[in-house]
């Protein structure tokens, strides 16, 4: 190898030495960092990362994450099983404890809260288990947005204004 080439190689290890641990902004929080660990930060780390919901797999940032579980998770719905209504956080720990239909009717839940009230800032503190992803969850959101489109397009024909003949000028 002569110098010139030597040179050359040199040159080339240092830029690219240097390019990695070059300082750049991320373009979702502004955040500066390291080139070499900026994917990392977009994929795993950076607050504005879009992430989706557990309970209602609506996307958004995941700064915003924590606060709308906290409320999405409280949403119930039926058991179909025993007829009660469970919170979205409860329903995967439900439904591998659920007891059936008992006395046939819906009823409140509220029999199980004395015990949840003794657990109250344990339960806060850790996040709640994901649901169990399935097919069919995928097939009823699919279904709710074909619905509610059929329901927007019936609703605009229906009622429609009508214009009269004093505002047609």
């Amino acid at each position: 190898m002569n110098s010139e080439s030597r040179f050359r190689y040199a040159r080339i290890f240092f830029f690219k030495r240097k390019c990695e641990f070059l300082q750049v902004a991320c373009s979702m929080c502004s955040e500066t960092m390291d080139r070499d660990v900026l994917d990392i930060h977009r994929g795993e780390n950076c607050p504005q990362r879009i992430v989706t919901c557990d309970f209602c797999e609506f996307p958004l940032p995941a700064i915003d994450l924590a606060e709308h579980q906290e409320v999405c998770g409280n949403r119930t719905e039926l058991c179909h099983l025993c007829n009660k209504y469970v919170r979205l956080r409860e329903r995967y720990n439900h439904d591998s404890t659920c007891n059936r239909i008992q006395d046939g009717a819906a009823g409140s839940s509220r029999a199980a809260r004395p015990a949840e009230r003794d657990e109250g800032a344990h339960r806060r503190a850790r996040p709640p288990p994901p649901p169990p992803h399935n097919e069919l969850s995928t097939k009823r959101l699919l279904f709710t947005i074909a619905i509610t489109g059929i329901a927007v397009i019936l609703g605009s024909m229906f009622f429609q204004r009508k214009a009269e003949p004093s505002d047609v000028h």
